[in-house]
């Protein structure tokens, strides 16, 4: 079973970026609309991947989001500036998956879980993550629900 995400405390999270609350990502009800929490989550994992040199659009091993889930847990007015955070869940043979919480001060307004694959773009196939990728991954590792470093189906 995957770990649940979860997360939703500020010393959960080890990675952190910072994000604001823009005008256009409001709804007709004046509040941020759910896919503008998409795209805050997209930014803590570009820069995370980035941080641990996994995304360079150049490189021949690519990232590849494969599950995409998020939970909704307050609504966000603008304006407001926001502390996306980035932990690592679960980490596989070619997999990983990562927790990512949304903050409004000490208030988590969102949580989601993704899935993500390495992959070999010129092979167009999944392939092993490498020892340096893994060990980068590793310390970003949090133990969630007594999970440490599982195997991803």
């Amino acid at each position: 079973m995957a770990p649940e995400a979860g997360g939703t405390r500020i010393g959960d999270y080890r990675y952190w970026v910072d994000e604001r609350v823009r005008f256009n990502d409001l709804d007709l009800l004046g509040h941020v609309n759910n896919i503008a929490y998409v795209v805050y989550v997209e930014t803590g994992r570009a820069n995370f991947l980035r941080s641990i040199d996994m995304f360079d659009l150049g490189d021949r091993r690519q990232t590849v989001i494969v599950r995409f889930e998020i939970d909704y847990r307050r609504e966000v007015q603008y304006p407001a500036d926001l502390r996306v955070g980035v932990r690592v869940l679960a980490i596989g043979n070619s997999s990983f998956q990562i927790g990512v919480g949304i903050f409004a001060g000490e208030t988590c307004v969102a949580t989601a879980r993704n899935a993500i694959v390495r992959w070999d773009r010129e092979l167009h196939q999944a392939v092993a993550l490498d020892d340096g990728e893994r060990a980068a991954l590793r310390s970003y590792l949090v133990g969630v629900s007594g999970i440490r470093d599982a195997t991803l189906g």
